[in-house]
This record gives structure tokens, C-alpha cells and sequence, in this order.
């Protein structure tokens, strides 16, 4: 069985309110995704289909590192609760696309199957799951993943949000989260 890995640490800062129906909300958001301990930066779209349910879709990019770049793009629902006058507590789920790609020649080097620059979880190098040979050539591979995780946010004033948040994406064969 697979390794399960953690990410830790999504800060979203969202612009315009989004605490009562028919609410909208944008946002941007930097990302650490701790299985490839990498920064990501994304953007965010809200709407709150009730007072206490929001819907959300987002996109990550996360920086090139050792000639890899990884990005996703998701759709998630929250159950916002009320625990304070400005602070508010959700459970997310969700479905989203994660895409893993490489454009150096030299990405095997590092590894210690040098036919495989991807690997495997259970290898615990590099994270990245294994699907790509390092002939010298590009390569990409994308995976649909189920989204569960939770958050919170804390309401600046009417109009900003900051929101810290841990999702965990599990995708076939490979498992990413990221906060």
C-alpha cells in the first residue's frame, strides 16, 4: 500500500465577502505543498448557494523544482459553521485535476532508479508518482483526484478574508495534500 503524505499550509486571502447566499468571492492564495516541500501560487473563485454551503473552484501552480512543475485545478464544497462573529470553520470535499509535467533532460540524475524520474510513494523520493522514463525527453501525466480536507477563516473586515486551509487530494496510485 501506498505511503500517505501530508502537505501543509494554504494561506488564501479572498477578496469580497462571502458569509450569506448568493455571496461571491475572489481570491489569491499561496500554497506549500509539503510532499514536494514547494511553494505554489493560485487563485480562487467563491459562491455561497446558502448561508452555511459555498462552492469553490481554484487553481494552483506550484514552482518548477529539480525540473518538475506540478499544477491543479479544483472544485470543492464547504459547510460553513459559525464558531465566532468573525471567524468561521469548514469540512471540504471535492473533485479536482492534478497535472505533473518535466522539461529537463537531466531529471533522473538525482534518483536512484535512473530509468524513472517519477516515483513511486512507497520510494519516498522526489514525490512524484512513477509513470515516466527519463530518456532526455518531456513529459507529463495528469490524474483525477477526490478533495477532502477543512479550514478556516477569519474575516479582516466586510470585505477581506484570510483563510488557512489543509486539503488532501488522493489520486490513483499517488496521494498529494496541500494547505
Amino acid at each position: 500500500m501506498k505511503k500517505i503524505f501530508i502537505t501543509l499550509c494554504v494561506v488564501l486571502v479572498s477578496l469580497g465577502a462571502s458569509a450569506q447566499k448568493g455571496e461571491t468571492a475572489v481570491g489569491a492564495n499561496i500554497s506549500y505543498g509539503s510532499e514536494r516541500q514547494n511553494i505554489g501560487i493560485g487563485a480562487k473563485g467563491q459562491y455561497n448557494f446558502t448561508d452555511n454551503i459555498r462552492g469553490e473552484v481554484s487553481f494552483d501552480y506550484f514552482l518548477k523544482k529539480e525540473g518538475r512543475s506540478m499544477w491543479d485545478i479544483n472544485a470543492n464544497i464547504h459547510y460553513l459553521f459559525d464558531v465566532a462573529p468573525q471567524i468561521k470553520v469548514y469540512p471540504l470535499a471535492g473533485i479536482g485535476y492534478v497535472h505533473f509535467g518535466s522539461g529537463s533532460s537531466n531529471i533522473g540524475s538525482d534518483s536512484s532508479n535512473d530509468n524513472d524520474f517519477w516515483t513511486d510513494a512507497d520510494d519516498g523520493d522526489n514525490g512524484y508518482p512513477r509513470a515516466y522514463n527519463s530518456n532526455g525527453s518531456s513529459s507529463s501525466n495528469g490524474e483525477i483526484a477526490i478533495n477532502i480536507g477543512g479550514g478556516a477563516q477569519y474575516a479582516l473586515t466586510e470585505k477581506i478574508n484570510i483563510n488557512a486551509e489543509l486539503k488532501y487530494q488522493i489520486i490513483s496510485n499517488f496521494n498529494v495534500s496541500s494547505t
